[in-house]
């Protein structure tokens, strides 16, 4: 049982969703487009919009973004510069089961983004549930490259939205062993992957570092939909009372 606040990460795909999603409650805002996949990646255009949005809303709490796939990086032009504002860089593994140099892959692109950036992000390796499915590593390997990586943390979702969410896949031994070993590499948790309040029971005693939504958040639970204001706040209020029903007894 782990006793220490959880932080509510939810994930906005452009302008109109920003204010929703802090009134609601969300800690950290994360930039991602849902239509491009598990950790798709916004368009330039759009990072620079939401961006300029924050900026003029005197938005304080931390930001992320989610930068796709490793595999992608090498098949696509990307811009390597991401602004200072951005806390947290997220990326995944997919396809990269059978490759004997991700790892150095990896480590070949945070230091292109940096270099080209000018300053260091805190990195999130995303570890799947259904890593199979996603020919990804499992998440313990993952763990493993992330602790001797210069990682901030660590961040279990689901690759695929159709097949199982996080605790269909994963029961709550696996993450709650998960979870030590990180926090004994000194890194962060998170854990998303189509969540839904009746989750916080179990979440609320694995105690992660952080709870990512985006479906939750939204419009009949549908992660294409807009986020809306009190989906997000019940979700907060549910998890406020997880952590003091747990610390109260």
């Amino acid at each position: 049982m782990n006793l220490q606040h959880t932080q509510l990460l939810v994930s906005v795909r452009n302008c109109a969703e920003i204010a929703p999603a802090i009134t609601g409650g969300c800690e950290i805002l994360d930039f991602k487009d849902p239509a491009r996949g598990a950790l798709g990646q916004v368009d330039e255009s759009t990072l620079e919009m939401v961006l300029e949005y924050c900026q003029q809303s005197s938005v304080t709490i931390p930001l992320s973004m989610a930068l796709g796939e490793l595999c992608e990086w090498k098949t696509e032009q990307k811009s390597l510069k991401f602004p200072s504002e951005i806390a947290y860089l997220k990326l995944g593994f997919s396809q990269c089961s059978e490759s004997r140099l991700w790892v150095k892959e990896w480590r070949n692109l945070i230091q292109s983004i940096e270099e080209s950036s000018g300053h260091q992000h805190q990195w999130i390796a995303v570890a799947y549930a259904d890593w199979k499915r996603a020919d990804s590593l499992s998440p313990f390997e993952i763990l493993e490259a992330a602790s001797e990586n210069r990682c901030a943390g660590l961040l279990i979702d689901t690759f695929s939205k159709q097949n199982g969410r996080l605790l269909d896949l994963l029961s709550p031994d696996f993450l709650s062993e998960f979870i030590e070993l990180a926090r004994s590499r000194e890194l962060i948790v998170a854990l998303a992957g189509s969540l839904q309040i009746q989750d916080l029971e179990i979440l609320a005693d694995l105690g992660p570092d952080i709870i990512g939504i985006r479906g939750a958040a939204c419009l009949g639970h549908s992660r294409t939909s807009e986020i809306q204001e009190s989906a997000v706040r019940t979700f907060r209020k549910q998890m406020n009372f997880r952590q003091k029903s747990m610390q109260s007894g």
